[in-house]
């Protein structure tokens, strides 16, 4: 019987030493690439556009009134009577509900809790039907139990020179992407 088959035999030393080179070159290719995959422009969108999603869903399953809060890059100075945890954030987006109290409140949902974005992907202003453009601060975008939200336009500048449009139109859960800031049409 050939000696491979007799089963009393482990790996050789040779045999591990090369698994393991193979291993160690794989990962030298892939590790350096991970960060690029999960902290590039392109990652931010599909972030923001995914909880979009999530709190129109959130909300009409549910059956409650989510805010979704828009933390513009340049942090507002005027807090007001709100919560500072919540409202000092910078450079993000929150999902939050009114409690009994009648305090805001970050969302239970794991996948709706506050994300910041890298300083690479400005949120500089958000336009609301019928408002002037806010440039600072935080900014409430109501999402209703019926599957409906107010019609919002975000402005980002991503890269640095990059200028691009989130659209969020009251009655599709889905975020449109444009690239250059618009309007509303």
């Amino acid at each position: 019987m050939p000696r491979s088959f007799r089963g009393n035999d482990g790996f050789t030393l040779l045999e591990l030493i090369v698994v393991i080179a193979i291993i160690s070159i794989m990962a030298m290719l892939v590790v350096p690439r991970i960060p690029r995959l999960t902290g590039t422009d392109r990652g931010s969108f599909v972030i923001l556009t995914g909880i979009i999603a999530r709190c129109f869903d959130d909300a009409y399953l549910k059956g409650n009134t989510n805010y979704l809060i828009v933390h513009l890059y340049e942090r507002g100075t005027e807090l007001g009577e709100y919560d500072e945890k919540i409202f000092s954030r910078e450079n993000g987006v929150s999902v939050v509900t009114m409690n009994r109290e009648g305090k805001f409140v970050d969302s239970s949902d794991r996948l709706l809790s506050y994300h910041r974005f890298p300083g690479s992907f400005r949120i500089e202003e958000v336009l609301l039907a019928g408002a002037d453009p806010v440039r600072q601060g935080s900014v409430f975008i109501p999402f209703y139990p019926s599957g409906a939200s107010d019609n919002a336009v975000i402005h980002i500048l991503a890269g640095g020179d990059a200028r691009w449009s989130v659209r969020i139109n009251r009655l599709k859960k889905e975020a449109r992407i444009i690239h250059e800031y618009v309007g509303f049409e």
